[in-house]
């Protein structure tokens, strides 16, 4: 069996929803200590981004919230609308609830589509350090411009290595030529887990902004 504080699952990246949900699960209770130890910069620099491009009392889903940091980096920039939550870990999800951030939080599975969200739901959507995990590009990214109303914004993000492997930016293309999105803003690869001994500067991280048709 793993020793749940060996981590180099992580590396890995896994997209059987039962591995990453029960990784998670045994990581919620030390999680937010072991990415402040590593300088997990992705939340605020998500939250950042996305700042300038919608009001500040948007509604935003966080999707994959996992224990509330992307919720605690938006409020941190200044966003004060209503902000959701949705992930596969339920113990995760229970550390977001303890923060007082969000309006409403529960369990989905983003492999399972579609999601069960309304259209049109949502002014602007953060996705950050999950689709790791989600192998179909295409179709959830499909998803978030379904829940996110026209106009409206998506910031998610992507490992490097992962863009590349998986041809992310093709997909993202292809979505915009098929008018799904307007257009898309593409980092250069920053820093995600610097002080993390599999990531380093080795795998870093691409955030893209998409802007909903």
């Amino acid at each position: 069996m793993r020793d749940q504080d060996d981590h180099g699952w992580l590396k890995q990246g896994s997209t059987s929803s039962a591995e990453v949900q029960q990784s998670y699960e045994n990581w919620a209770s030390s999680y937010d200590k072991d990415l402040a130890e590593w300088d997990y910069r992705a939340p605020l620099d998500a939250a950042s981004l996305l700042k300038p491009s919608v009001y500040a009392l948007s509604t935003i889903l966080d999707a994959g919230c996992g224990t509330g940091l992307v919720g605690a980096a938006l409020r941190h920039v200044g966003f004060t609308g209503d902000i959701d939550g949705i992930d596969l870990s339920p113990s995760s999800l229970e550390k977001a609830r303890e923060r007082g951030t969000y309006r409403s939080l529960r369990p989905v599975d983003f492999q399972e589509l579609p999601l069960a969200l309304a259209d049109d739901a949502y002014d602007a959507l953060t996705c950050v350090g999950v689709l790791t995990y989600v192998p179909d590009s295409e179709a959830i990214l499909r998803e978030f411009a379904r829940v996110v109303r026209p106009g409206g914004v998506a910031v998610v993000t992507q490992r490097d290595d992962l863009f590349e492997e998986r041809a992310f930016d093709r997909a993202i293309q292809g979505l915009v030529d098929a008018q799904v999105f307007v257009d898309a803003t593409i980092t250069e690869p920053k820093l995600y887990l610097p002080a993390n001994p599999d990531f380093g500067s080795d795998i870093r991280v691409i955030y893209v902004m998409l802007t909903v048709s």
